[in-house]
């Protein structure tokens, strides 16, 4: 009986003494170091789209147009020997067209002519035929890119006019004198060539003739408005 107790005892330690080994070995020790897993490889950035190229500003130099000209709320003063003094009367609907020829010098400063022709010249309630007006004119404008293909323009047209006038009397001569328009509006470039532009602007006249050693004075002046388009080389 005794032997027994003892194979007993000695089993039962030995069971004790397996499992604390064995949960020695299953529970890591603080002075070790758990593994630590690798880092993910970062991936390469893909490269970079090229810059596209902004569309030049006034890269071309050349420009030419043609505009439809309505000259509207016109007015002429006449001062003449017969009068006393000078006499001031509203004008017809007249109309007309521009035809325009400039260079960009810099940078949205164009140079250039700009002839046009201003046809049915006559006052409101005045008889007979109208008169044609013929405008040699140089064109200095400036113009700033709101956006690449929209720009806003200012101009000045300083010239020499021409009137044409039916059935004027024998030795009477036609009036002519300086001509000054100025204005401003807007173009848009539909492609690199072509544009379309809308302007308004204020003209003044001073033609003056003379007959039988006398001086005439026929001066106009007409809101102008500008309607066309044109090209760029």
């Amino acid at each position: 009986m005794r032997k027994t107790n003892v194979i007993l005892t000695i089993l039962a330690t030995s069971t004790i003494s397996f499992a604390a080994l064995a949960e020695n070995e299953a529970t890591p020790t603080s002075g070790t170091a758990a593994p630590v897993a690798a880092p993910a490889a970062t991936p390469e950035p893909s490269p970079a789209p090229p810059p596209v190229a902004a569309r030049p500003v006034d890269s071309s130099r050349i420009q030419v147009g043609v505009a439809f000209l309505p000259m509207l709320l016109g007015e002429g003063t006449v001062t003449s020997p017969q009068f006393s003094g000078s006499v001031t009367g509203d004008l017809k609907f007249a109309y007309g067209f521009v035809l325009t020829a400039g260079y960009v010098v810099v940078a949205g400063l164009c140079v250039g002519i700009a002839p046009q022709l201003i046809l049915n010249v006559l006052g409101r309630n005045t008889p007979g035929d109208s008169s044609t007006e013929i405008d040699l004119s140089a064109r200095i404008a400036y113009a700033y890119h709101v956006i690449p293909r929209l720009a806003v323009y200012a101009e000045v047209l300083p010239g020499y006019s021409i009137f044409s006038v039916p059935r004027l009397a024998n030795g009477q001569g036609a009036p002519q004198g300086f001509v000054v328009a100025a204005g401003a509006g807007a173009a848009y470039d539909f492609t690199d060539m072509f544009f379309a532009n809308l302007g308004i602007g204020y003209q003044m006249g001073f033609q003056s003739s003379s007959f039988g050693g006398k001086s005439y004075e026929d001066y106009t002046r007409f809101l102008r408005i500008a309607v066309g388009g044109g090209m760029k080389f």
